[in-house]
């Protein structure tokens, strides 16, 4: 019996601001960015999109080649960005799919860690459910005062993938390395708008953290490093990845896992798995057969490193030219208009595209109204 993944697919804003853009408004070096951090470009959210809005549109795309998407019964939306304490931003996910309703639909949420939890537990539920399929969906959207250091790193991104047996796309292995640790280097209590932060801890711990995690692993597995032929890193910024891979692994393969997060920015729960997308997508070599590291991290902390094994006809799979399209027609705006959405201050529903079919269309006492795009 194999289980792991068997549809992928993902979503991000219609809108975005260059770095070079911010760079020359902040006063500084857009080198800083594009090389200091390797980021160039970063997703922006207009009013009438937000993490569920472009997690709906992943959900439909992934959902596209499933013969049969009744066999969805299992939903898990994976997010630190929730905007309801109580209530799960799958539900509307599930709504708007037309998915059954004796389909379990419920949030997880451990940081950027939230979505390869969400795997593990998708991975169990198969398992003893052999025509189940689950959807997870890792939606995002991160933001940071304005001139802060991580300004330059915000972002957001909705993933979409199905987990069932017999996949199509890529066969999770059963070992894994596993690191909990109790630190405060990213928080983001309920009453602030913003994430609060410790950089330099961050980054210590990814680093430290993937080194136990793969310690772990290879005591588990048997495996060596020899026998993983690529890896994929959770990527806050693109330079982190590449300490990663640095520091363990050296792959040149390494820059294609990168090229859709350096022009979205950072999607924490959607990062790890855009960079597998972006290394399926963008790969000149048959990837058939050959064994994927995953290493993802969310603060506070608990990481993971796990492996999959990439299925014979993925490619078939795959839809690289919808992906570069989607990123491709997005929409650039000025640093006036970036700072009038970052504030909140400008909240016309009406005045913006959408990247998929389903808008949030208003706000009436805190209850947050979709509609489909055309009513």
């Amino acid at each position: 019996m194999t289980i792991g993944i068997d549809s992928i697919a993902f979503s991000t804003s219609k809108y975005f601001l260059s770095l070079e853009t911010l760079a020359k408004h902040r006063d500084v070096s857009y080198e800083k960015y594009c090389l200091g951090i390797g980021q160039t470009k970063m997703a922006v959210f207009p009013p009438n999109e937000d993490i569920v809005t472009i997690a709906i549109d992943a959900a439909r795309k992934a959902l596209s080649s499933i013969e049969d998407k009744n066999a969805v019964d299992l939903l898990i939306f994976a997010t630190e960005s929730s905007f309801d304490l109580s209530k799960s931003a799958g539900i509307y996910v599930h709504k708007f799919l037309g998915l059954r309703e004796d389909c379990r639909a419920f949030d997880l949420k451990q940081a950027c860690y939230s979505a390869a939890a969400a795997l593990r537990l998708a991975e169990s539920y198969a398992a003893n459910n052999p025509r189940s399929k689950v959807l997870i969906v890792g939606s995002d959207v991160i933001k940071y005062p304005p001139s802060a250091s991580g300004e330059p790193t915000q972002g957001g991104a909705a993933i979409a993938f199905v987990v069932s047996q017999n996949p199509r796309i890529l066969e999770i292995e059963p070992y894994a390395g596993v690191h909990t640790d109790d630190i405060m280097d990213f928080w983001r209590p309920a009453h602030l708008d913003n994430a609060l932060f410790d950089g330099k801890l961050s980054a210590y711990n990814y680093l430290k953290s993937l080194d136990i995690c793969l310690e772990r692993y290879f005591k588990n597995s048997a495996l060596k490093l020899s026998d993983i032929d690529c890896a994929c890193f959770h990527s806050p910024f693109g330079k982190m990845a590449r300490k990663a891979n640095n520091q363990s692994f050296k792959y040149k393969s390494l820059d294609k896992t990168l090229i859709y997060s350096s022009i979205i920015g950072n999607s924490c729960s959607a990062s790890l798995f855009i960079c597998f997308l972006s290394l399926l997508d963008h790969a000149k070599d048959d990837l058939t057969g050959k064994r994927i590291g995953f290493f993802s991290y969310g603060s506070g902390s608990v990481a993971e490193f796990f492996s999959g094994v990439v299925r014979k006809g993925y490619k078939r799979e795959l839809r690289a030219e919808e992906n570069q399209k989607m990123l491709a027609d997005r929409i650039e705006i000025s640093f006036s208009e970036y700072e009038k959405l970052y504030s909140g201050e400008f909240r016309d529903f009406d005045k913006y595209q959408n990247i998929g079919s389903v808008k949030l269309s208003k706000i009436d006492n805190y209850r947050r109204i979709y509609e489909n795009i055309g009513g």
